[in-house]
């Protein structure tokens, strides 16, 4: 990933899982930034070059996933914004919700890793 695209912002509530993936896309050299809530995380994205791309979980205290990307999509400075949204949630419509609310990948928790990996580099390599 190029230094001028910017991090991979990660945004979860779950310190474990933000913790894990930070040190898997630290170790595949992919930088990162993370927030624990959508209110932390759109006061991270008003700074420039803030994030190449969101890697966001639905389910969050403040407001969930769908809630965020939707607002993501609305807003002019993140409009472009790659989103990638994981879920742990079962229901059969959920990807396609996500969908919906603008998120460009979505991955069901438990998510293969590389997978994960190789769609955020041909994300961030457009």
């Amino acid at each position: 990933m190029s230094a001028d695209r910017g991090p991979v912002l990660i945004v979860d509530d779950d310190a474990d899982i933000v913790d894990f993936l930070t040190m898997m896309l630290q170790f595949e050299g992919i930088a990162t930034r993370s927030a624990s809530s959508a209110e932390e995380a759109e006061r991270v994205l008003r700074e420039p070059g803030a994030a190449a791309l969101v890697l966001c979980d639905i389910t969050m205290p403040d407001r969930d996933g769908l809630d965020f990307c939707r607002a993501l999509r609305a807003a002019p400075h993140t409009r472009e914004t790659p989103v990638f949204i994981l879920s742990g949630r079962v229901e059969n419509e959920i990807e396609a919700l996500a969908r919906a609310a603008g998120a460009n990948q979505f991955f069901r928790k438990p998510f293969d890793h590389g997978e994960l990996v190789a769609r955020i580099r041909d994300e961030l390599g457009k």
